[in-house]
């Protein structure tokens, strides 16, 4: 009786292993089946089709990709990295090929895992932008930043990219510069209706970075003739994320030609991958005074284009609002370094540290800005900038004077 009972049990398991045995042999069928059963999440029957599609035709890529997809589903990554290496060296063309391989890669969560996955692959083919994008995101968590730097700098030469990969550079770009020292010497000269002595200044700097976040220390010392002051600043712009960072600055000196104590903060936010919108505000400290400017700001990257507009309110003094509106643009030449840059305006902003001052003695008259130059670097690690600007400006309700204003700077970046 028993022996008649395990008999049956094993007859009815036998024909149940037949009957999952997958016996089609065309290969679209197989392929659809499967893609209907990796569509309602059944991943481990889908695999099955896949793997029955594969032995009867391993060059049909569809059902490979497939495949690929089934495994990661079922959290199998090492399985997948065989099927994408086949696909790469025998089908690298093929449609959603390379989107999966980026896909693939970071999936795998260890960096030095996916760098080395990406470095095999390079033996058998050159990356695509994606790749190596994706490979210089890789190398900088991994904390090595001279060659996720050197990435970068080499595909924003690419006339090609389009704006959303051009950003995800310029923040890999700010995020792999780790010291550098400089210096920049601004001179004013002021027209004969101003009866003053010409201005000088110069401004030396150490920026370190932590990490993502930028930290700068920097000393302003101005002659102006009459009287010299000196105005220490502590500047930083912590990262957040890829979309989101911030600027903060706290300055302090004697009070006589710049402001007893000056703060900033500003937050920049991307928004739909090519904006980028600034809000933020300003307070300068003079003896028993406090003004205050508020900053909205808004800049878009289009190819090699650079372009800021900005607007700051305030401070009131003497009952009267100030207002700066601008806009800034950089042409962008071989690299993030290497630009051109034009500002124009109306009004003077808290920004211009050096010149701002002159506000105070004329809160409520008109000022026209315009600043030209060139930023570019020679080397590794000097970097350069000279431009030139002029103001125009009421004195007084019916006098008007002009400022010839130029700058000159460098930085040595470790």
């Amino acid at each position: 009786m028993n022996r008649s009972l395990l008999l049956c049990l094993f007859f009815f398991a036998l024909l149940k292993m037949n009957a999952q045995q997958i016996t089609e042999k065309n290969t679209d069928s197989l392929y659809f089946q499967g893609l209907e059963l990796y569509q309602n999440k059944q991943y481990q029957q889908s695999l099955q089709y896949t793997n029955r599609g594969l032995q009867l035709a391993p060059e049909y890529h569809d059902i490979r990709i497939l495949r690929v997809r089934n495994l990661w589903a079922l959290d199998s990554i090492d399985q997948a990295t065989t099927d994408l290496e086949f696909l790469m060296q025998n089908a690298q063309d093929y449609p959603g090929v390379r989107e999966l391989t980026v896909r693939h890669t970071k999936l795998l969560k260890d960096p030095e895992e996916a760098l080395a996955y990406l470095e095999q692959l390079e033996k058998t083919q050159s990356l695509s932008a994606n790749m190596l994008i994706l490979k210089s995101e890789l190398l900088l968590q991994n904390k090595d930043k001279k060659a996720s730097r050197e990435i970068a700098l080499d595909l924003f030469n690419n006339r090609e990219l389009d704006q959303n990969k051009r950003y995800v550079l310029q923040n890999i770009l700010k995020r792999t510069i780790r010291d550098e020292i400089g210096v920049n010497y601004q001179y004013i000269y002021f027209s004969d209706e101003y009866n003053r002595e010409n201005w000088q200044t110069i401004s030396p700097e150490f920026q370190h970075y932590f990490n993502s976040s930028a930290v700068i220390a920097r000393v302003n010392y101005t002659d102006r003739g009459y009287d010299q002051s000196t105005l220490y600043e502590l500047e930083s712009y912590p990262v957040f994320s890829n979309k989101v960072y911030a600027f903060l600055n706290l300055g302090i000196s004697d009070g006589t030609l710049y402001p007893d104590l000056r703060s900033s903060a500003s937050l920049f936010v991307n928004i739909f991958s090519i904006f980028e919108l600034e809000t933020g505000a300003r307070l300068l400290h003079f003896s028993d005074e406090d003004y205050y400017s508020g900053i909205l700001g808004l800049t878009m990257y289009k190819g090699k284009f650079y372009i800021n507009s900005r607007v700051f309110l305030g401070p009131e003094i003497n009952d009267q609002l100030t207002q700066n509106y601008q806009l800034n643009v950089r042409y962008y030449l071989n690299n993030a370094d290497n630009f051109f840059f034009l500002r124009l305006g109306t009004g003077i902003s808290p920004d211009e540290t050096t010149i701002f001052t002159q506000v105070q003695e004329n809160p409520s008259l008109e000022a026209y800005y315009s600043n030209l130059g060139l930023n570019f670097t020679i080397g590794p690690h000097h970097i350069f900038q000279v431009g030139g600007g002029y103001l125009f400006e009421d004195i007084t309700s019916n006098r008007q004077g002009d400022q010839f204003i130029g700058n000159v700077g460098y930085r040595y970046r470790f």
